[in-house]
């Protein structure tokens, strides 16, 4: 998350100047970096925080010289020579910086994406991942949207981000969709089952944030991809902060042609804010933010069901596509002592004018003293027509939609102490998207994706010399997510809908709930429908610890740089049911 300023130092007649001191202040919190040109007039500031900074020089018999608003993104390497004139060091040469640096010093391949892009751009969703693709060589692959499945990333299903949004598995210059790192402050930020993003601080918190596609350090020797560093503000010596709210909403809708003037409903409230400023001026400071998201989007479902004749058995209008046959000899047994008459393997289950002597169901009727109690107790759960769909009986219905409740706030804390330029950031963020369809098409069987991630990152960088700067830091990263959530059909035991279980049946027997917290209706699945209660729910639980040291040493005008890293992941993933 830092960059570095160097340069060479002459005078009007382009001989290097030794022993000038050269300083660089940010512009934001006025920390102050000062070094002095060895004998070759060079100097350089290896470490410095994304910032804008003041570039100043002075020596005795030469004019003091400014250079305003040098900006520094991460990992970006910014040349600024220095020409002394000669005259009284009342008098000061003043240059203002351009818009435009050209990084000469690295052969990193990449783009810095600033604050004012972040912000401008419209994004439904608010995320920094949709901006990756402005950099050449970025392939999209898939993103999703109000609970829209999305599938990819590492050949899985991709791990939805602050409740629906993607995680960023993108190819890079034709590389896997899993194989980028994804980094917030330096530190790391990856889910470790699928690599995509772990976290998605709120945009308004975002300074920039840098994808590195090519030719990037040894630093990022985890990853084959692209590297995507995102740096959030700090705090500087002037409070400021922002208030937003994003609305969209129904009303505001223009309905589809193809819909015939109808709009589905689509509500989605994005709101938050940002404050930032000095708890002790040029020394301390703080900057916070928040973001909620709540969302709610209609979803529509149709399907035959069976008639009110059916229900009772009476399958007279339903005749037609009664054309199976009993199939082996044990099937036919069980159906002959239900029925109370003799049933062939290989008889038709009807067929017009045929008696129980040479069908299953003459007449098309279940007699009522043969269905299971399991049927009647589970027909309930099946909704009754609302019309007809294909010249059937149908069920159509629009009246539950899914919903997503995302709530996420960052704390930022940066210091300048005698120790040095200390950092420490903190990131939570907890939602619940619930789709009433997640696992089958009928109503009341809503299934949720629950979620919760959270970062830890804390940072000291230490000047010991005007030569040796030394980095260290420490990150957690947490995240934990449960998809399927059983929510529509929950409390109902097996026993109450008439299955056999070992608590009913003697000798001990039937089947059971091995989580009993989880019993539910069971999954039924016929030819037009299924329904019942999500029956894959998966945990999932990642814990990153991390700690890593970069040493940097300048020796002339070359710079060194040495460092180690200690990755430890915790990667659980659980089907309880």
């Amino acid at each position: 998350m830092t960059g570095s300023i160097s340069g060479v130092v002459t005078d009007s007649s382009g001989a290097v100047v030794p022993g000038v001191t050269v300083a660089a202040t940010a512009e934001s919190t006025s920390v102050k970096r000062t070094t002095v040109t060895d004998a070759k007039g060079f100097y350089s500031f290896p470490t410095l925080a994304v910032d804008k900074y003041d570039v100043t020089s002075s020596h005795s018999g030469f004019r003091d010289f400014v250079e305003r608003g040098v900006p520094i993104d991460a990992n970006s390497a910014v040349r600024v020579d220095i020409k002394l004139e000669v005259g009284a060091v009342t008098s000061t040469v003043e240059v203002q910086s351009a818009a435009l640096q050209v990084e000469t010093e690295s052969t990193q391949m990449g783009e810095v994406i600033g604050e004012t892009q972040v912000e401008s751009m419209p994004l439904n969703g608010r995320s920094f991942i949709d901006l990756l693709a402005l950099q050449p060589g970025v392939s999209p692959y898939q993103t999703g949207k109000g609970g829209v499945s999305m599938t990819g990333g590492a050949g899985l299903s991709e791990t939805g981000v602050s409740g629906d949004l993607t995680d960023g598995t993108q190819s890079v210059n034709g590389g896997r969709t899993g194989a980028n790192g994804f980094m917030v402050n330096g530190g790391d930020a990856q889910e470790g089952v699928h690599n995509g993003a772990a976290l998605i601080p709120n945009l308004d918190s975002i300074a920039e944030f840098r994808i590195i596609t090519n030719n990037y350090d040894a630093q990022y020797g985890n990853y084959s991809g692209g590297q995507v560093n995102v740096v959030t503000k700090s705090g500087s010596n002037q409070f400021h902060g922002d208030l937003f709210d994003f609305l969209r909403n129904t009303d505001l809708d223009a309905a589809n042609y193809e819909d015939a003037g109808q709009r589905g409903v689509y509500i989605q409230n994005q709101f938050g804010g940002t404050f930032g400023g000095p708890i002790m001026r040029d020394r301390v400071f703080f900057f916070g933010d928040y973001q909620g998201t709540r969302q709610i989007i209609g979803q529509s479902q149709s399907f035959n069901v069976p008639s009110v004749a059916d229900r009772s058995g009476d399958l007279s209008d339903q005749a037609a596509n009664l054309t199976g046959t009993v199939v082996g000899p044990y099937w036919a047994g069980l159906l002959s002592q239900k029925l109370g008459y003799p049933v062939t393997s290989g008889e038709a289950y009807y067929s017009p004018g045929c008696t129980s002597a040479t069908c299953v169901f003459p007449g098309a009727q279940i007699p009522a003293s043969v269905i299971d109690p399991v049927a009647t107790n589970t027909l309930k759960y099946i909704p009754m027509p609302t019309g007809t769909l294909n010249g059937l009986p149908g069920f159509a219905t629009a009246a539950y939609p899914a919903t997503l409740t995302d709530n996420k706030f960052g704390l930022r804390g940066d210091a300048n102490t005698r120790f040095g330029e200390a950092f420490v950031y903190f990131y939570k963020d907890e939602f619940n998207n619930v789709n009433p369809y997640t696992a089958v098409p009928v109503p009341g069987f809503a299934a949720g994706n629950i979620g919760d991630t959270m970062m830890g990152n804390i940072g000291l960088t230490k000047t010991f010399s005007k030569t040796i700067v030394n980095d260290v830091r420490i990150v957690f990263t947490r995240v934990t997510g449960t998809d399927g959530t059983i929510i529509g059909g929950l409390g109902v035991s097996l026993a109450s809908l008439g299955f056999v279980t070992p608590w009913t049946s003697t000798p001990v027997g039937g089947i059971s709930n091995v989580f009993p917290a989880d019993a539910a209706v069971p999954m039924f699945n016929f030819n037009a429908f299924s329904f019942g209660s999500s029956s894959s729910i998966q945990n999932g639980i990642n814990n990153t610890f991390q700690f890593l040291d970069n040493w940097t040493k300048v020796v002339g005008t070359h710079t060194f740089q040495a460092g180690g890293e200690f990755h430890y992941d915790q990667i659980d993933q659980r089907h309880p049911s």
